[in-house]
């Protein structure tokens, strides 16, 4: 965007030095403006916060009026006061529309953009043709408007179960959407800001209280506790410390699972039912590995891993049953061939993901995205059992 900027200015001649050292100055500003940006998405507002909007068409008026007088002079006429046309009031918007009019990404703002363009093209006065750009608010829309598409893009990329992520999101998007200029925006940002520290920790809670239980749960359950037991039992190979290992893994397992699930009904007042039932925890609960750009889809190492956790916790944990006869009891549901899908599964699985989200605007854009600073998000939890065979 500052390219566009100082293109348009070097293409302003003029022979008069001092306006040379007021270019030369002015780019050195713009430059340092523009190393100090790292979002294209509030250039525009704080370019013209920063007065260098107004001083580039001041800048500009001055070249322009200098070449007239200098013609009008060698010429003998009198000079004149020149007023901007709409066309050359225009010419800055231009070079910043002809740097983005291709990339898809910003049509919202490129819209706002054309419509300033016909505005134009219907005045010759500067004073009408201002006053409908004011009543039209448009030099403010472009930067809404550009905003609202990029955020409104993120978000098919994400997974609207994903509050933590999506919620900042789309409480931004709603301030914008209000936001009728630089104030508004300010404002209603702030007010965002104060939302989402207080709603975004909520969400986090819960989030990291499911993982800590997943996690307990996978150390009573799985081969490094129950699992393991049940394995050496079977095979009649029963090493002394490593049986005891495994035992104390389940009891201390047990302990950390039965607290958790206490805070969890005290602080979130959900039981394990509530959290199998809820879309998104329970993907958290069986640590699941990301297979999308932005975790849109997930695969899981065992597919019946949920049954695993419940019978657990709904037949020794919960029931509080003694280590023993929890060694003994035996499962209705077992682990089989427990592992971490391979790397060339988990690379099957991300060309499923991404051959199902293709037409997603997100991830036809995600190029241009990831050029610029807005990259946020997660994914639309599902099972990648239902997109494809992995074989």
């Amino acid at each position: 965007m500052i390219q566009g900027y100082l293109d348009g200015l070097d293409n302003m001649h003029t022979d008069d030095e001092s306006i040379k050292k007021e270019m030369d100055d002015y780019k050195k500003e713009l430059l340092a403006f523009g190393e100090s940006q790292n979002d294209p998405t509030t250039f525009f507002p704080k370019f013209q916060d920063s007065g260098l909007m107004g001083k580039y068409m001041d800048l500009a008026t001055k070249i322009t009026m200098a070449a007239q007088a200098k013609q009008q002079e060698s010429s003998g006429e009198q000079p004149k006061k020149h007023i901007a046309t709409p066309a050359e009031w225009l010419e800055p918007f231009r070079t910043s529309y002809d740097y983005i009019k291709d990339l898809p990404i910003r049509e919202r703002g490129l819209a706002v953009y054309r419509k300033l363009f016909e505005i134009g093209e219907k005045h010759t006065d500067i004073t009408e043709f201002l006053a409908e750009v004011e009543k039209e608010n448009l030099l403010w829309k472009i930067s809404s408007e550009d905003t609202l598409g990029i955020l409104a893009i993120t978000l098919t990329g994400m997974d609207p179960l994903y509050k933590a992520i999506t919620y900042p999101i789309l409480k931004n998007i709603e301030a914008w959407e209000k936001s009728v200029c630089e104030a508004d925006i300010y404002y209603l940002q702030d007010k965002v800001a104060e939302d989402v520290a207080k709603n975004s920790q909520k969400f986090l809670q819960t989030e990291l209280f499911v993982i800590q239980l997943g996690l307990h749960l996978m150390v009573y359950r799985g081969p490094k506790g129950k699992e393991g037991l049940m394995e050496m039992i079977a095979t009649g190979n029963c090493p002394r410390i490593e049986f005891m290992s495994k035992a104390a893994a389940m009891a201390v397992g047990k302990i950390q699972a039965r607290r958790t699930l206490d805070i969890i009904k005290k602080a979130l007042g959900m039981t394990f039912d509530d959290i199998i039932a809820d879309e998104y925890l329970k993907y958290k609960l069986i640590s699941t590995s990301n297979v999308c750009g932005l975790s849109k889809a997930y695969v899981q190492s065992n597919a019946n891993i949920l049954d695993i956790l419940s019978d657990a916790v709904h037949n020794e944990i919960i029931p509080d049953i003694s280590l023993i006869d929890a060694i003994r009891r035996e499962p209705s549901v077992r682990f089989g061939r427990w592992r971490m899908p391979e790397d060339i599964e988990h690379q099957k699985a991300e060309a499923i993901a991404r051959q199902t989200f293709q037409d997603l605007p997100y991830f036809k854009y995600e190029d241009q995205l990831q050029s610029g600073t807005i990259h946020v998000g997660t994914g639309e939890g599902f099972d990648i059992k239902t997109c494809g065979n992995l074989n």
